[in-house]
């Protein structure tokens, strides 16, 4: 496919009068670009990625992607054509595109606190750690702690003292867990979880800071309790997501299930309902729908932004690559972006879309990026 029918392409799609298989194709063509984690290659066989392209689509597809998401995916696509044009007729790669280029996205890592203080590194290599009497956690090759017990009746330390592990992600980290009650964490970067091991007592109770998304084990004789710094959240068995970062609103967004949200400042309890989502600031929690999935897409490998606030764009972004964003706040007041973009990219890729899609620039010393 030659540089003058994929600017064709665009422009039809950009016009709105393609095919829908035409949309599709700048769709898969945009991701499959996307997923690669180096740079574009400097060659690129446009006859084959058309080729291959063409044959994933399922043509005759029941319905087609939003207007929002084929906007955003052209933008995207746009700006990874652009650099890899940039990258095939330029003799010189700057210094700053270097710079971001180097740096690589999260990856699986944390650090296991055990209750009398030992730290065990987490990462992608199998181990068998012992967290507490009678309990073991078996970390995989994949970036998963997994609880077993080794008796049938777990103990505790003396004078019935629980015994409580945390998990901590830096930023530029992500993990995951199955607690002692088969309840599955997806920790996002920046965040901690503590919680007891075993369970005991009449609910299940851990403490969240950050970002995690939960599958709460069903058990109605023994309520599974989220608390954060704001609010306390009660479930028996249900899929959501908590995002209580420091000096952030408390942001509870519920997939299936049902949840009850107790502000600590209120004895008033909130029921939540699949595809809702609940905004805590201060003494004031406001409910709204969302789409759930676009939410929790980071715990599947993307950034998903819906009119999502330019700021929490870039708060998002930095958490990940481990970088801190300076900007004048005239300048990303009131701005929204959409985009889908996978969390495997390198730092260059992700703000060559965001440049494009916002019309700003980006300058970086070291892992400070200034926003102009």
């Amino acid at each position: 496919m030659s540089d003058q029918e994929t600017k064709d392409l665009l422009d039809r799609v950009e016009r709105g009068d393609c095919t829908p298989e035409e949309k599709a194709l700048v769709e898969d063509w945009y991701l499959a670009l996307c997923r690669q984690q180096e740079p574009v290659a400097y060659n690129v066989d446009y006859a084959s990625i058309k080729r291959l392209i063409w044959a994933r689509l399922k043509i005759g597809r029941n319905g087609t992607p939003s207007a929002w998401y084929l906007m955003a995916a052209a933008v995207a696509f746009m700006s990874v054509l652009s650099y890899t044009v940039y990258m095939q007729t330029s003799n010189t790669i700057t210094v700053q595109d270097k710079m971001m280029a180097a740096i690589r996205p999260g990856s699986n890592k944390a650090m296991l606190t055990l209750s009398d203080g030992t730290q065990v590194p987490l990462g992608n290599t199998p181990d068998s750690i012992l967290a507490a009497p009678g309990v073991v956690a078996q970390q995989n090759n994949t970036g998963i702690l997994n609880y077993n017990y080794t008796t049938r009746q777990p103990l505790k330390l003396s004078g019935d003292r629980p015994v409580y592990n945390t998990i901590t992600t830096p930023r530029g980290g992500q993990y995951q867990v199955v607690l002692p009650d088969g309840s599955r964490v997806f920790l996002n970067a920046e965040s901690s979880i503590t919680y007891p091991v075993p369970f005991t007592g009449a609910t299940r109770r851990v403490q969240l800071i950050g970002e995690a998304y939960f599958e709460v084990a069903k058990n109605h004789q023994q309520p599974f309790i989220v608390s954060s710094m704001q609010q306390s959240i009660k479930v028996t068995g249900t899929h959501f997501n908590v995002c209580c970062y420091l000096h952030q609103p408390d942001i509870t967004t519920l997939a299936e299930g049902s949840v009850e949200i107790t502000p600590l400042s209120s004895s008033t309890t909130h029921p939540l309902q699949p595809g809702q989502q609940a905004t805590l600031i201060g003494n004031d929690l406001q409910v709204k729908a969302v789409k759930a999935e676009d939410v929790t897409a980071w715990k599947d490998g993307l950034f998903v932004f819906n009119g999502t606030p330019l700021k929490e764009v870039l708060q998002q972004i930095g958490r990940w690559y481990d970088v801190d964003f300076t900007y004048n706040n005239t300048l990303t007041n009131n701005r929204r972006f959409d985009a889908e973009i996978p969390r495997s990219l390198n730092l260059l890729q992700v703000i060559k879309i965001i440049e494009t899609g916002s019309k700003l620039t980006f300058k970086i010393d070291g892992r400070k990026i200034n926003v102009q």
